[in-house]
């Protein structure tokens, strides 16, 4: 997959004071798993981070914005913690090229390196000084691009959570966030055009407000929406991906159905999500990790003994653990074991030979991969730099001026 694939059009006072009590528990991890869950996420993460040199790759491109899922995931499992950090102290070293380009800033990728250092304990004072530099007038953190803007709701929201962690709330960001709520409850990605809501960015935004507090009639209304997203068998459809639901969308929804306190809609997301879950039937590799959606897990399974993690395996679990564990951005906490639990199938039974369930709860499924997949700072898959530039001497920069703002990767 070329660099230009990774750039694709468009991805009660009760609430905030659950937001702000909600805290990562490190618990002691057993030494195996017997059935595939959260933990066995995390093995299947700290496997793909190893693989990589400590941190993950997307087609051959470092992927800051992946790598930081992988290790916030991990943080919310409490385990994993040898690979997390690991992972941190090469992202923490290289982040210049992930928010940077020459004199380009990208105010998402910045979000997101505030709330990643955050959680680890690092140092934040440059990534805030950075994103300040790009806030406007109107409240909206804005990238400063010779390539244009790319900012969008994603980015918003990781950048109002980034500064509530670091105990700096920026009332203007909120209020900016807080007007991108369409008609129908969801929040839009894109900040121009006619408002359309979009799952993911709607899940982000309930995250940003009820940490923020003052604003659960919006966070009731989100969650409202993304309720009317979800399917029969708990799955959350993003319409910008397609059709079928997505274990991506699905994991930050359970997030948001938590802090409203929708714990069976929560449930049911977790539900979904453990359907496209690798169990033993799988090779090793992949025992563990969460297939992008039915389509995806199917196709894997057609492959039998000769199946291999893909990017989009990676990209999805790094999210849909989220189902799992359900503690939001401005909670999750390094610290907790130091080696995830991995699936023991010395004495599990094989895992079912059915398909998961699809949108529709047939349990039937294509053995294609279909859809795109979610990037929570909405920057490309791989580095800015590599890709953005790639774009640029290819298509004269036509690729990355479209109709839309999020950028996916779409599996192949």
């Amino acid at each position: 997959m070329s660099p230009i694939t990774l750039l694709r059009a468009g991805r009660t006072g009760t609430l905030a004071l659950a937001c702000a009590g909600i805290v990562a528990v490190a618990v002691a991890a057993p030494a195996s798993a017997a059935t595939p869950n959260g933990t066995t996420a995390a093995a299947y993460l700290t496997g793909r981070l190893a693989a990589g040199g400590g941190h993950l790759s997307t087609s051959g491109y470092v992927d800051y914005g992946l790598t930081i899922d992988a290790i916030l995931a991990l943080d919310a499992a409490g385990t994993g913690q040898s690979a997390a950090k690991t992972a941190a102290a090469y992202v923490s070293k290289n982040a210049a090229q992930y928010n940077t380009y020459d004199s380009d800033l990208y105010a998402g990728a910045t979000a997101k390196l505030i709330v990643f250092a955050e959680a680890q304990g690092l140092p934040t004072s440059g990534y805030i000084k950075q994103l300040l530099s790009l806030e406007q007038s109107t409240g909206q953190f804005k990238d400063k691009s010779v390539y244009g803007d790319y900012s969008n709701t994603i980015g918003q929201s990781l950048a109002v959570i980034g500064f509530k962690r670091a105990g700096q709330p920026n009332a203007k960001g909120v209020a900016f966030l807080a007007a991108q709520q369409c008609g129908d409850g969801g929040f839009r990605i894109s900040f121009t055009g006619t408002c359309t809501s979009d799952a993911d960015a709607t899940s982000m935004a309930v995250q940003a407000l009820a940490a923020s507090g003052g604003h659960a009639a919006a966070v009731t209304k989100a969650v409202d929406y993304l309720a009317g997203q979800q399917t029969a068998a708990g799955g959350v459809v993003d319409a910008a991906a397609g059709s079928s639901p997505n274990a991506n969308s699905t994991g930050l929804a359970a997030v948001a159905f938590k802090l409203a306190g929708r714990t069976a809609d929560a449930e049911k997301a977790r539900s979904f999500v453990a359907s496209l879950q690798y169990g033993c039937s799988f090779p090793a590799a992949l025992r563990g990790g969460i297939a992008y959606d039915a389509s995806s897990f199917a196709a894997q399974k057609a492959k039998g003994a000769s199946a291999t993690p893909q990017d989009s395996d990676t990209r999805s679990t790094a999210q849909a653990a989220l189902a799992y564990t359900q503690v939001p951005y401005v909670a999750i906490t390094a610290g907790g074991s130091a080696t995830a639990p991995a699936l023991n199938c010395s004495t599990s039974s094989p895992a079912p030979s059915t398909s998961p369930t699809s949108a529709t709860g047939s349990g039937s499924a294509s053995a294609t991969t279909t859809g795109p997949v979610v990037v929570t700072d909405g920057g490309a898959g791989g580095s800015n730099n590599e890709v953005i530039a790639a774009a640029a001497v290819m298509l004269g920069g036509a690729a990355i001026t479209g109709v839309g703002i999020r950028r996916r990767l779409r599996n192949r």
